[in-house]
């Protein structure tokens, strides 16, 4: 393991005080196949304009997304054709599009769920992917980042989908998180969070199970505008969330198994879906 650092908490702050999050003040869907209901919601983003939920529900084939009340708004995604979607697992929004790991390549859409475009295919080299996770964009270049799960990498892309480098040997890289400093990569086979700079040297490996990081099963994270981190911890029915240098702060109880969180920034809220009893929860 890579020595402890020390990192520095960037200067914008959520408002959010993570301590006072202890019932949710929604709690909505229901598993099934209907339009409002979810079926293993794997990844949950908030647009931060319309404050609109997107979330990638994986065994529906598609998109679900719900207004800042958790109403159901509209589904993309399942219907026939180039842009049909397969087990989405993940999702990232930037600058009025919406990028879609499933299957074996990235799905490119808009805002209001048109289909514009296929990035990738299924294989080993560059441009191509076997079961691609977690994604997300490095706001100062446009630059892609890819978990190509079954690869063991994460695969970089231009913002014209041309592909740039590829770093790690990881086991199964589940979920990837990007600040202005660092690229954190869960790796869900020790488990553990891989922290990179942009030269992508490794700079320090946490074990989730370790001394001072209590979670048991990560599923997914989030960073927030301070550089704190919120675990999606499967195993404890909770979010964790620990400070910059992995301190935990709070422990938030939730419905069974969570799958998904994020923040909202602007309405000081955390999101999170879970894939037990299907719900969409909003702190």
């Amino acid at each position: 393991m890579a020595a402890a650092i020390n990192i520095e908490t960037e200067k914008v702050k959520t408002g959010i005080d993570y301590t006072r999050k202890i019932q949710p003040l929604v709690c909505a869907s229901k598993r099934g196949k209907g339009n409002d209901e979810l079926d293993c919601p794997f990844c949950v983003t908030v647009d931060k304009i319309t404050g609109n939920i997107y979330i990638a529900d994986c065994y529906n084939h598609s998109v679900k997304v719900f207004d800042s009340t958790a109403k159901y708004m509209f589904k993309f995604g399942d219907i026939g054709g180039e842009g049909k979607m397969s087990y989405p697992r993940s999702l990232v929004i930037y600058k009025s599009r919406i990028l879609i790991t499933h299957s074996h390549s990235i799905l490119k859409y808009n805002l209001d769920g048109e289909f514009i475009s296929r990035i990738g295919k299924q294989g080993k080299g560059e441009l191509e992917f076997i079961f691609p996770k977690g994604i997300a964009i490095n706001e100062s270049n446009d630059d892609i980042y890819i978990c190509d799960y079954s690869n063991c990498r994460v695969q970089i892309l231009s913002k014209d989908f041309q592909f740039k480098s590829q770093f790690g040997s990881f086991k199964y890289p589940h979920d990837l998180k990007l600040s202005k400093e660092y690229i954190y990569v869960l790796d869900i086979s020790n488990p553990c969070i891989h922290l990179f700079n942009y030269n992508h040297i490794l700079l320090n490996s946490v074990i989730s199970r370790g001394q001072g990081f209590r979670v048991i099963t990560p599923f997914s994270f989030f960073i927030d505008n301070s550089n704190n981190i919120l675990i999606a911890d499967h195993g404890s029915n909770s979010i964790s969330i620990f400070n910059p240098e992995f301190q935990s702060i709070h422990n938030i109880p939730v419905s069974e198994h969570p799958t998904a969180v994020t923040v909202d920034n602007h309405d000081r809220v955390i999101v999170v879906c879970n894939r037990a009893v299907n719900c969409l929860q909003i702190f």
